[in-house]
C-alpha cells in the first residue's frame, strides 16, 4: 500500500489549454511536490474543497470564470484566505490589471512565455513556506498539548492536595490540636496532652510555664508574641498568629497560636497584661499545610520553568528556520549574480586576449595595460568561484590529492600573501593519505585562511598548517557531529593573532560578515571554505579564543584506493590536442548574450576556423537544419530562455547524432551536468587556450548520451 508522504505539499495548475498545464507540470516536477492539473474554473474548485493546496498556479484567460473571478471566489472561502495564488498571463499586463490581480488575493504574476528557473524558484518560495507554516502549527499543536496535559496534571495534583488538606484538618481536630492555660498573675501554665504532643515532650516529665516555653519557640517569633503579650494585646480580646516551634528532636513544626484573653470584669479594658487574669488558646499543627504549599509553589515553579524552556526552544526553532530560509535566498541570488558576472568578464578577456596579440611586442606601456587589465578580470573571476563556492553551486572537479605536495607548491604564494612579519611553519607527514577534492578550490581555500590569519596578526605572529590523519567512529565526539564515519584528513591552519570572542565566533562563517572594516573584506572566505567542505564530503570547524588565536580543521576525506591510484592527467596533453587540429572546423556558437557569442566567435576565428552564430537553441537548430554536414563542432551557452543548453544537446542528438556538443556555462545546477554526463564543458570565462583545448576532445567523444525522463529533472 503507497503511503503518501506527508512533507510533499499540493499545487494546483489552473489552464483552459492542456498543452500549457502538461509544459508547467514538466518544469514543476523537479520540485518533488503533489501537481493536481484543473482545466476549469469548475474543476480547480472542486479540487480546493477536497485537498488542502499550498500554490495555485492560475492562467488569467479562461472561459466562464476568468482567473480574476476564479482568484475571487477562492479568496472568499475562509479556507484559502492566506493560499498563495499565483496568475499566468499571456497577455501585456498594465498597472490597472496588476492591481486587479493583488487585490484579488494573487502574490504573484509570471509573463509567457515562462521562464522554467524563475516559475520553479517562486512556487519553491511559496511551496516551503507552506511547509514551514504547517510544521511550525504541528510545533504549535503539540506544544500547547503537553502544557494542557501538565496543567491538567498540576490541576489533579492541586485536587489532591486538597482533599489531603480536607483530611487533615480532619485528623488536626481529632489529634494535632492541644490547648493551653496561663494566669500570668501567678505564671501558671496549664497544657493538654496534645499540647505536649505537638511540643514533642512528656506530660510525665515537662513542666511548663512561661520561661521554660521559651526555647521551643523560633527567636523572630517569640520576640513578636512577648511584645504582642506585654504592650500589643487587642481590644477585642482575641487573637492568632503563627509560631514555629523548634522540638527537642530538631524537627520544626509549623503552628496556629489562637488565644482569648480575660480581663478583671472590675478592671479598665487591658491593653496589655495588666488587668488580664486569663489567657486561653489553642495551638494547631499545620506543618502539613506548609509542607504542601511548599510543594505546590515547587510545582508551579517547575512548570513555569518548564514552559519558559519551550518557549525558548519554540522561539529558536523559528529563527533557525527563518535563518536557514534567509541563506537559501542569498544562495540562489549569488548564484545567478555569478552566472551574469561570468558572462560580462568571458567578453572581457576574449577581447582583452584577441587585443593583446594584435598589439606590436614594442609596445610595452600598452602590453602593460592589457596585462593589468586581464589580471583585474581573473580577480573578478575569482571572486565569481567565492560566490558560488558559498552557494555551493559551482562545478567541483574531484581529484586524488596529495595535500603535503599542493601546500608546498604554494608555499611561495603564501609567504608572500602573510608578509615578512609572520612566519610560517608546516607539519605534513610524507605518508599523508591522499585526499578527494577540487586541487584549484582547496588551493584558494588555504590561500583565503591565511589571509584571514595575515589580517589577525597585524603586530606579526606564527601561521602554521598541520596535516594528520583522522578516522572517526560511530557517535565520535571528536568530530563534527554531520560527519559519517569513515577516514579524514585533518587540515588544520592555525594563527596567534587576536582571535575572536563568542558573539564573532558564532557569526563568522556567515556570508557576507566581516570584521575588517568597510572595503576591506567581502566576508565570503570562511563562507567559500566551508562550502568547499561541504561539497567535498567533509566539513569546517572553527576555534578561537580573544588573544589566543584561531584555529581552522578542515575535514577532507580520503580518496579511495582505486581513486588513489588512478593515473593523473598528462599536463602537455591539452596543447597536443590544440595542435592537432590543423584544419579549418566550422563551428556553431550559441549564447543568447551577444557579447559573449561576439567574443567567442573571434577567439575562434583568430585559430583559423569558420564561425556561425545563433542567439537561441531554436535559430541553432534552424541554422543545423540548413548547414546540415557542414557544422563540426557545436558551443552552447546553457542557461538560455526558451531553451536551456541541455535540451538544445538533446534535440541535436536526434536530428544529428554524431555531431559534438560543448557547453559551456558560467552556473549550471549539479543536476543537470549529472544528467549531461561525460560531455566536454568550458567553464565561463574561459581562455582562447582552454577553447582550444577543448575542440579535439569534443571531436573525439560521441554526441551526449540522455537517459528516459533526463530532460524534465534538468529543467
Amino acid at each position: 500500500m503507497h503511503v503518501p508522504d506527508p512533507d510533499r505539499v499540493n499545487i494546483l495548475l489552473v489552464d483552459d489549454q492542456p498543452a500549457k498545464l502538461l509544459s508547467y507540470e514538466v518544469i514543476l516536477s523537479i520540485l518533488g511536490e503533489n501537481l493536481i492539473k484543473a482545466n476549469s474554473a469548475r474543476e480547480a474548485l472542486e479540487h480546493l474543497l477536497k485537498t488542502e493546496v499550498a500554490v495555485i498556479l492560475l492562467d488569467v484567460s479562461m472561459p466562464e470564470l476568468d482567473g480574476f473571478e476564479l482568484a475571487t471566489m477562492i479568496r472568499e472561502h475562509p479556507r484559502f484566505q492566506k493560499t498563495a495564488i499565483i496568475f499566468v498571463s499571456a497577455i501585456q499586463i498594465t498597472e490597472l490589471d496588476s492591481l486587479r490581480g493583488y487585490e484579488a488575493g494573487a502574490v504573484d504574476y509570471v509573463p509567457v512565455p515562462v521562464v522554467p528557473e524563475v516559475l520553479r524558484a517562486k512556487v519553491r518560495i511559496f511551496s516551503e513556506l507552506y511547509r514551514k507554516t504547517r510544521q511550525l502549527e504541528r510545533l504549535n499543536a503539540e506544544l500547547e498539548q503537553r502544557v494542557a496535559e501538565r496543567t491538567a496534571a498540576l490541576e489533579a495534583s492541586a485536587a489532591r492536595l486538597q482533599e489531603s488538606e480536607q483530611r487533615r484538618s480532619l485528623a488536626l481536630a481529632a489529634g494535632q490540636m492541644g490547648s493551653w492555660d496561663w494566669d500570668p498573675r501567678t505564671g501558671e501554665v496549664v497544657w493538654d496532652s496534645g499540647q505536649c504532643r505537638i511540643f514533642g515532650v512528656d506530660p510525665a516529665e515537662f513542666k511548663p510555664t512561661f520561661e521554660s516555653v521559651k526555647p521551643f519557640i523560633q527567636t523572630d517569633d517569640l520576640t513578636r508574641i512577648e511584645a504582642l503579650m506585654t504592650a500589643g494585646l487587642p481590644a477585642s480580646g482575641t487573637f492568632q498568629t503563627e509560631v514555629r516551634i523548634i522540638r527537642p528532636d530538631g524537627d520544626v513544626r509549623w503552628c496556629i497560636c489562637a488565644g482569648a484573653v480575660t480581663s478583671d470584669p472590675e478592671g479598665p479594658q487591658p491593653r496589655s497584661l495588666d488587668g488580664v487574669v486569663r489567657v486561653s488558646g489553642v495551638t494547631i499543627d499545620i506543618t502539613g499545610r506548609k509542607r504542601a504549599e511548599e510543594a505546590l509553589r515547587f510545582l508551579n515553579e517547575q512548570l513555569e520553568h518548564r514552559i519558559d524552556e519551550r518557549t525558548r526552544e519554540r522561539e529558536t526553532a523559528l529563527a533557525q528556520l527563518f535563518e536557514a530560509q534567509k541563506i537559501d535566498t542569498i544562495g540562489q541570488l549569488t548564484g545567478g549574480v555569478a552566472h551574469d558576472f561570468n558572462n560580462l568578464l568571458m567578453a572581457v578577456l576574449g577581447s582583452l586576449e584577441l587585443l593583446k596579440k594584435r598589439l606590436p611586442a614594442e609596445d610595452a606601456r600598452s602590453q602593460r595595460l592589457i596585462d593589468n587589465a586581464v589580471q583585474g578580470a581573473e580577480r573578478g573571476a575569482a571572486l565569481t568561484q567565492r560566490l558560488l563556492a558559498f552557494a555551493r553551486r559551482q562545478e567541483l572537479k574531484p581529484e586524488s590529492i596529495d595535500v603535503g605536495g599542493l601546500v608546498s607548491g604554494m608555499e611561495d604564494l603564501l609567504t608572500r600573501a602573510i608578509g615578512p612579519g609572520i612566519s610560517l611553519s608546516k607539519d605534513l607527514p610524507a605518508d599523508l593519505p591522499l585526499v578527494r577534492a577540487d586541487g584549484n578550490q582547496l588551493e584558494l581555500a588555504i590561500l583565503n585562511l591565511a589571509v584571514n590569519a595575515r589580517d589577525a596578526m597585524p603586530s606579526g605572529g606564527a601561521l602554521s598548517v598541520v596535516g594528520r590523519e583522522h578516522r572517526t567512529l560511530p557517535n565520535d565526539p571528536a568530530t563534527p557531529r554531520e560527519l559519517p564515519a569513515s577516514a579524514y584528513v585533518r587540515l588544520e591552519v592555525s594563527d596567534t593573532g587576536i582571535g575572536m570572542d563568542e558573539a564573532t565566533l558564532a557569526r563568522a562563517t556567515e556570508p557576507f560578515f566581516t570584521t575588517k572594516g568597510p572595503g576591506k573584506g567581502t566576508g565570503l572566505g570562511l563562507s567559500m571554505v566551508q562550502g568547499l567542505a561541504a561539497q567535498s564530503g567533509g566539513a569546517m570547524t572553527v576555534v578561537s579564543e580573544p588573544g589566543r588565536g584561531t584555529k581552522v580543521v578542515l575535514w577532507l576525506p580520503q580518496a579511495e584506493p582505486e581513486q588513489a591510484g588512478a593515473a593523473e592527467p598528462d599536463s602537455g596533453q591539452a596543447s597536443r590536442d590544440a595542435a592537432s587540429v590543423s584544419h579549418q572546423l566550422t563551428v556553431l556558437v550559441v549564447d543568447d548574450d551577444l557579447l559573449v557569442s561576439a567574443g567567442t566567435a573571434a577567439m575562434l576565428e583568430d585559430l583559423g576556423h569558420r564561425v556561425i552564430e545563433a542567439n537561441s537553441g531554436a535559430e541553432a537548430l534552424d541554422t543545423l537544419a540548413e548547414q546540415g554536414q557542414a557544422v563540426d563542432v557545436v558551443i552552447t551557452d546553457h542557461a538560455m530562455p526558451g531553451m536551456t543548453g541541455l535540451e538544445l544537446a538533446r534535440r541535436i542528438r536526434d536530428a544529428h547524432p554524431t555531431l559534438p556538443v560543448i557547453l559551456a556555462s558560467g552556473y549550471t545546477d549539479m543536476q543537470d551536468l549529472a544528467a549531461y554526463g561525460d560531455v566536454p564543458r568550458l567553464a565561463k570565462p574561459f581562455r582562447q587556450s582552454e577553447l582550444a583545448a577543448v575542440l579535439p576532445a569534443a571531436r573525439d567523444r560521441r554526441a551526449p548520451e540522455f537517459r528516459p525522463g533526463e530532460l524534465a529533472s534538468s529543467g
